[in-house]
């Protein structure tokens, strides 16, 4: 049937998943006899501990299907003896005692059992019949006897997909018993395996901590090559292990690991640490291991063998080559490509045995041995030699094995795709300190090794054929040959001719096939540091001529975007500006004149611009800024990124009149100008993403923008209201057609335009002020405009209150606590304005959010005047009777330190008792602990811990901070105390409600 409605597109694919998902648990739930019995403990479960059954609890819960069967049957006739009823009735009973008998009823049993020296069946009975998630855990954490695990049955001990109650126990079994604990681990993989890889990865993590005990376990686990996450852990094993304590064995889990694609292609530093790992255990403290300790070999035959895996694999073969120069690659930084780190540790550990007098026969014997003969193994013997070189030239037996070494891989030196500068490297060294009597041998060597040259009917037929791929092998003879003797290169000259006078001459080294471009490059080959010194040399008009005038290359022959480099050069000047603002604005017009081009006066601008928005520019230099760029302005606009230099033009206008200032007699022909952009620009849409982001991108947005700031401060200096040329265009867009992006702009300014004209506004209210439909400036002024607690309360309520329970209103719920913070309370009363609010669909979940914002605020603040304004807020808000889920958001006072403690806690008690889930549980208890010797705060931390969190660090949090208030209470037995008591029961923290858990100072606490 899902089938059906997927084809036929009718029902949602999220609830088709969910209706899945649902049939599949039912028809599980009817395949195992009892499944709706133990579906309802489990809501039974999850209703008294706040926690799901998991696989342990799921099990002991199966035993009430066997109840109601056996129950069944004697009502229908079966025969029963009084002893299988006796039975019966005490194993319902015990069963029920652990279902519905609350965790405080039970933990002086609890910790009996957990404290038992020797258990014995019946005990562990009991154990496993435990349905509440909380006292496994407990029992786990505190269990002493070794004998649990050979007495409880296998689904208590086992670890699920995301947790493991058994792990604690395990955990200091194994510090007393690490074969044991390994050898039972080893017994039941593959019931652990069938838990999920979450689970066999919890279980790695534990046997672990067994050390070199848990060595041979481990090698089983990692051999079967599970999740990357469970090789992970195993990785992390095998690096803290003692350099001394290192085998053979250890080097074959590490050696299955970095097989391991799953484990490689994802963890690369993980792969880095293995590797160095192996390369510092070769030989330990710069000691050649000799004689019988053959470790060394041992883990060179490894990393061997691993390597030649590796490069198999044709994705890891391209990530060896187009390595430029494996002696740039270090293990202390380790490449993304894990091929390329295993060469590396070769060669580290190959360098190594060069320094202890290994002769280089035996250090390349793993190379020779495990790797085929192709262009990956001669290059790792030729890095090997150039960086050995220093060490063998020095001895003549060395000496004589080297150069025996570096002809035989001149022999082989063809290969590959492309040349690379390692490679050229060593042939460089080989052609200089190559012995007089071996250059005709090294000569026939690397001959052999280039192989033949092509004959001159392939070259004839290539450069007819021309453009088109260099062969292969004439790249490699290309990028060698500025290294390779003139014996060498002479067969192959009619080829370096071809290719160089197509190519022009290769480069000096090889360059990388890969080529990250530098900053420099990044700007068309243009130098910031050259232009730089230019301008301080001959002034910066003289730099920006010379600029404009620089041709830019491109690397690339596609990368023709029609600007002719004007991309690249503003780019750069951005740049130059930004590094001395003011000296690049002293003299604006002659740097505009020598910029020229819209393109490059844009960019200057700009810079400038954002200088004087971060507070660079000296304000002084602002006014002649923007009359310089006015005096500018494209007449054109339709040259090229004309546009860009009105909006820049306009920002600046923007940022002048904001502080205030006039452009003197240009101010006029400015209005006008943008006046004329504004009227260009607007345009009907009702589909704009994000109206105010794209109107402030577009010359005609930022117009309406600086026009807007330009009637603002014309009212304020005058006094007389709005001027006429600006409320003319806004009522002549308001009048028209809706568009989105100009009631945004205008929105964003309607708090100052109703500052200086309230009248105005109160003219247009049918326009301005009314937040239906949702394009209307009202509401982007409440999203985006400056807060007016007089403009707030002029809003429509009703729609004030819907647009306030919209997704993402979290700045309209800004302005709304701002307004109630007024104590003219320009809203009316909060309580009122709150629970009209809070009746709305979505409205208590916007009244927790806004109450926690305003909890925020208040921490920020700092003031107790604030904060005594706030509580009345809060007290208002528990006087209107809200709902419940209204009042969440208020936990987050607990960080407002400016509300004195005694409001806080009478407050947050009353809160309580019509919200116990306050959010930040953890911080409420950790406040309620300033306080210990309150009832009140006892109360609070009891309900943190009977709300809050139920798992993770904040759980763990609430936990301690609830522990140390109750370790500090007063002794007395009051019903507040005991409530505390009784929530860290039920927390499973049972040892810190028995006091008997000690804090490094020796009272007792979390």
């Amino acid at each position: 049937m899902a089938d059906a409605w997927r084809q036929q597109g009718g029902v949602g694919a999220g609830e088709l998943d969910v209706l899945v998902g649902a049939v599949e648990e039912l028809r599980a739930e009817q395949a195992e006899r009892g499944g709706f019995r133990t579906r309802q403990i489990g809501h039974l479960v999850a209703a008294q501990t706040r926690q799901e059954m998991g696989l342990a609890q799921t099990e002991a819960a199966r035993s009430w299907g066997a109840f109601y069967s056996s129950a069944s049957g004697v009502l229908h006739g079966s025969s029963s003896g009084a002893d299988e009823a006796r039975r019966q009735f005490e194993d319902v009973t015990a069963a029920m005692e652990q279902l519905f008998l609350g965790l405080p009823e039970r933990a002086d049993r609890l910790r009996e059992l957990a404290r038992l020296e020797v258990p014995v069946q019946q005990d562990a009975d009991e154990v496993a019949r435990m349905t509440d998630p909380r006292a496994g855990m407990y029992f786990f954490s505190a269990a002493v006897s070794g004998r649990w695990l050979g007495l409880l049955p296998l689904y208590r001990l086992l670890p699920e997909e995301g947790r493991w109650p058994a792990a604690p126990y395990l955990r200091r079994l194994l510090a007393k018993e690490s074969e044991r604990v390994c050898a039972w681990v080893e017994g039941h993989l593959d019931e652990i395996r069938a838990q999920g890889p979450g689970a066999l990865s919890q279980v790695v993590a534990v046997v672990s901590e067994a050390g070199m005990a848990a060595c041979a376990l481990l090698t089983r686990i990692v051999r079967a090559q599970p999740d990357r996450f469970v090789l992970l852990r195993a990785a992390y094993w095998a690096v803290d292990i003692p350099v001394a304590e290192r085998s053979g064995p250890w080097v074959a889990v590490l050696e299955s690991i970095l097989r391991a694609r799953t484990f490689t292609t994802h963890e690369s530093w993980e792969s880095g640490l293995l590797l160095r790992a192996l390369v510092d255990t070769a030989h330990p403290g710069g000691h050649l291991r000799t004689g019988e300790d053959r470790l060394g070999v041992i883990i060179r035959s490894a990393l061997a063998g691993v390597l030649a895996d590796h490069l198999g694999d044709e994705d890891a073969r391209l990530q060896a080559e187009i390595v430029n120069d494996l002696g740039e690659v270090t293990l202390a930084a380790p490449p993304h490509a894990t091929v390329v780190a295993l060469m590396r540790a070769m060669l580290d550990l190959a360098l190594t045995e060069a320094r202890l007098g290994v002769p280089v026969t035996q250090r390349l014997r793993g190379v020779h041995g495990k790797l085929p003969q192709d262009e990956h193994r001669v290059r790792l013997v030729a890095v090997h030699l150039a960086e050995s070189w220093p060490l063998d030239s020095g001895r003549v037996e060395a000496a004589a094995g080297w150069w025996q070494a570096a002809l035989d891989a001149a022999r082989e030196v063809g290969g590959g795709a492309w040349p690379s500068a390692d490679l050229a490297d060593f042939l460089a060294l080989v052609h200089t300190h190559c012995p007089q009597e071996l250059r005709a041998d090294l000569v026939a060597a690397l001959t052999e090794g280039l192989g033949a040259p092509p004959a001159a009917e392939e070259i004839r037929a290539w450069a007819d054929a021309s453009p088109g791929p260099v062969p292969r092998r004439w790249r490699i003879v290309r990028g060698l040959s500025p290294v390779l003797s003139e014996a060498v290169r002479a067969p192959w000259q009619p080829v370096l001719a071809l290719l160089e006078e197509k190519y022009g001459p290769p480069a000096a080294r090889p360059e990388p096939v890969v080529k990250i471009t530098s900053w420099v490059e990044s700007y068309g080959g243009l130098s910031l540091e050259s232009f730089t010194a230019r301008a301080q040399a001959d002034g910066t008009a003289a730099a920006v001529a010379e600029l404009a005038a620089t041709p830019v290359t491109r690397e690339d022959e596609d990368d023709d975007d029609g600007d002719d480099g004007d991309g690249a050069r503003a780019g750069l000047l951005g740049e130059l500006v930004a590094q001395h603002p003011d000296t690049w604005a002293a003299d604006p017009a002659a740097v505009a004149a020598a910029a020229a081009r819209p393109a490059l006066q844009s960019a200057y601008f700009n810079a400038l611009h954002h200088a004087a928005t971060s507070g660079r520019l000296s304000p002084g230099l602002l006014g002649p800024l923007a009359e310089t760029a006015f005096a500018v302005r494209p007449q054109d606009a339709d040259v090229p990124q004309a546009a860009r230099l009105q909006l820049v033009i306009s920002n600046l206008l923007h940022r002048l009149w904001n502080t205030g200032a006039s452009l003197g007699d240009a101010e006029a022909d400015a209005v006008a100008w943008l006046r004329t952009l504004i009227t260009g620009w607007s345009t009907p849409r009702l589909d704009t993403s994000s109206p105010l982001g794209a109107a402030t991108t577009a010359p005609g947005g930022s117009a309406l923008l600086s026009l807007t700031a330009w009637g603002i401060q014309h009212a304020l200096h005058a006094g007389e209201g709005l001027p006429e040329q600006l409320t003319a265009v806004l009522e002549e867009l308001l009048g028209a057609e809706p568009d989105d992006q100009t009631l945004a702009i205008i929105g964003f300014g309607l708090g100052q335009l109703h500052h200086c004209d309230p009248a105005w506004v109160t003219d247009h209210a049918d326009t301005l002020l009314s937040l239906d439909p949702v394009w209307r400036p009202a509401h982007s002024w409440l999203t985006h405009g400056r807060p007016d607690p007089v403009l707030l309360a002029r809003l429509d309520r009703a729609g004030l209150w819907q647009a306030l329970c919209a997704p993402h209103a979290e700045s309209a719920l800004d302005r709304v606590f701002f307004a109630l913070l007024d104590e003219t309370e320009p809203l009316g009363s909060a309580g009122a304005f709150l629970a009209g609010l809070a009746d709305r669909t979505g409205g208590d979940k916007a009244v927790s959010v806004m109450l926690s914002r305003l909890a925020t605020h208040t921490a920020h603040a700092g003031s107790h005047a604030v904060a005594e304004r706030a509580a009345a807020i809060w007290r208002a808000a528990l006087d209107a009777g809200l709902p419940a889920a209204a009042l969440h958001g208020v936990g987050h006072f607990a960080f407002a330190d400016s509300l004195d403690q005694d409001t806080w806690l009478e407050l947050t008690a009353a809160t309580i008792t019509r919200q116990p889930d306050l959010e930040d549980a953890d911080h409420v208890a950790e406040r309620a602990a300033r306080t210990p010797l309150t009832p009140a705060a006892q109360l609070i931390a009891a309900s943190a811990l009977n709300h809050g969190p139920v798992d993770g660090y904040r759980r763990t949090a609430t936990i301690g901070h609830a522990a140390g208030l109750y370790a500090n209470a007063p002794a007395e037995n009051t019903a507040e105390r005991e409530a505390l008591r009784r929530a860290l029961i039920n927390a499973g923290a049972i040892e810190d409600a028995y006091g008997s858990r000690q804090t490094p100072s020796g009272r007792n606490g979390p």
